[in-house]
């Protein structure tokens, strides 16, 4: 399947799942009375979304690489963090592990994805869809009519 929204994206939808995970601890005792711990998982989990939101926006595949790269360097510093709330007490190793399942299996769609965006596949998909772009762009612009669209654009 042709993602043409980056909510589309198992990646993104994989760190979605994992943030929702994230946004119910720090809302618990004692973790939500830690305003900066909290604070710091809050905006690290936010970013990995964000970025991978981003990248998809550049239409360049080694572009929207370099965002999926900070989505998981953001998906890393949330790893870190919640290391750091068990040894602040403000979480067991029971409940890192439950949420370490859902951040595995992100990283697992953000690896994925990453390796596409890097192949020449990636590369090959963006420049035919650019060419067939511009073919469409020069028939409307000279009156021709408007050649059939690939569903995959």
């Amino acid at each position: 399947m042709v993602a043409r929204h980056y909510w589309e994206l198992t990646a993104w939808q994989a760190v979605v799942a994992f943030k929702k995970g994230i946004y119910d601890l720090i809302e618990r005792e004692p973790l939500a009375t830690d305003l900066k711990l909290r604070e710091q998982l809050r905006e690290s989990v936010a970013s990995a979304q964000s970025h991978i939101a981003e990248g998809f926006g550049r239409f360049d595949p080694l572009d929207n690489a370099r965002f999926v790269k900070m989505a998981r360097a953001s998906m890393l510093e949330c790893h870190n963090h919640l290391g750091d709330a068990v040894d602040r007490k403000r979480i067991t190793e029971d409940t890192r592990r439950d949420h370490l399942l859902r951040w595995e299996v992100a990283m697992k769609e953000i690896g994925g994805w990453l390796d596409y965006l890097q192949s020449p596949e990636a590369k090959q998909n963006a420049d035919r869809i650019r060419q067939q772009r511009a073919e469409r762009w020069r028939a409307r612009k000279h009156g021709n009519s408007k050649p059939k669209r690939n569903r995959e654009l």
